[in-house]
């Protein structure tokens, strides 16, 4: 029985050895067919910049990395895939930065990097504290006036290159129109483009209060409204803010006098007396807001009127330490011009 079977199995061995070995041959080839060798670009994963670090030019998006596993496997997996670079890796200059490894693989697949570094640059971005200024078109009607205005806030905090801040002195607003403009308003504007690799540290709009008023003389009781209100004796590394820009008063008066003449010959004070303690690091007193009493003082033409009502009679007061430049002097407040900080508005 046995020997029968052997027999069976020797005939025609030949063929079947021919037979076995072509099986053999499409079998191995059905498995290749299923594996998938390519070359692929992966992204790269930057780290984020802290303080006034920044990447100078755009470092390259990607590297080519070689993948091979199951065919369906890589093409699938190859969108999750990217490269990391470790952030202690990334120093001041320009330097080759190691890619550490890649993410995103699965069990199975086999990634090579083609590539091992990606050249970096890092550069220090300055910052500097510039004006805003409003630029108005046309005029209000007969007989009424622009008389003041206000820009909220009146300064702010650009970051870019040191050499490419020097060249700005100032931020332009949009145009305001005054055309049949009779009485006051605000109006928020946005700060537009600045040049390429300027960019602005906060909010871009702008609120600009405008104080249009009739050009009419007045005796007895009368209203102003849009008196700016003046931070007195602040310190010069605080930033105060007021919780109200502007008061309106109620006065009287024997003579004849105009509008105008109240809103630029009276101010709004209220005393700015939190100082900035640089040993310890912090703003004394430590309590805040303040409140503080609104105080008119008029000028030697309106010694003759009466103030009989300040509204509001109190503000609050917020202080914060006022962001400097580390590589400017701390006196200076960037802008290249002495800046009186106890004037809150433009009065033209």
């Amino acid at each position: 029985m046995i020997l029968k079977l052997l027999g069976k199995l020797v005939r025609n061995w030949k063929a079947k050895l021919v037979s076995l070995i072509i099986a053999s041959i499409f079998y191995v080839n059905l498995q290749n067919s299923k594996v998938l060798i390519k070359t692929i670009n992966v992204p790269v994963d930057y780290p984020k910049l802290s303080g006034n670090l920044n990447y100078a030019k755009n470092p390259e998006k990607t590297i080519p990395v070689r993948v091979e596993g199951l065919k369906d496997v890589v093409n699938y997996y190859s969108q999750f895939m990217k490269a990391v670079i470790d952030p202690e890796d990334v120093q001041f200059g320009v330097t080759e930065v190691p890619i550490k490894k890649i993410v995103g693989v699965p069990s199975g697949v086999k990634v090579t990097k083609l590539k091992k570094t990606v050249p970096v640059e890092i550069e220090s971005r300055g910052l500097k504290v510039v004006p805003l200024e409003v630029v108005f078109e046309g005029a209000p009607p007969a007989n009424f006036e622009k008389l003041t205005q206000i820009v909220s806030p009146q300064k702010v905090t650009l970051s870019g290159k040191p050499q490419d801040l020097e060249k700005i002195v100032k931020v332009l607003l949009p145009e305001i129109s005054l055309t049949d403009r009779k009485e006051p308003f605000a109006k928020t504007v946005r700060i537009p483009e600045l040049p390429k690799g300027i960019n602005v540290l906060g909010s871009r709009d702008v609120t600009v209060n405008v104080n249009i008023i009739p050009l009419s003389y007045k005796t007895g009781e009368q209203t102003a409204a849009g008196i700016p209100i003046v931070c007195s004796g602040l310190d010069g590394k605080l930033d105060a803010e007021l919780s109200e820009e502007q008061v309106a008063i109620r006065y009287f008066s024997l003579k004849p006098i105009r509008s105008a003449q109240i809103l630029t010959g009276i101010t709004a004070q209220v005393p700015c007396n939190y100082i900035y303690d640089p040993i310890k690091n912090k703003i004394i007193p430590e309590l805040q807001p303040q409140v503080a009493k609104v105080r008119i003082i008029k000028n030697k033409d309106l010694k003759g009127i009466e103030i009989l009502q300040i509204s509001p009679e109190k503000i609050e007061i917020r202080y914060k330490v006022k962001e400097q430049n580390p590589e400017a002097d701390p006196t200076d407040d960037g802008t290249g011009m002495e800046v009186p900080g106890t004037i809150p508005s433009d009065r033209s």
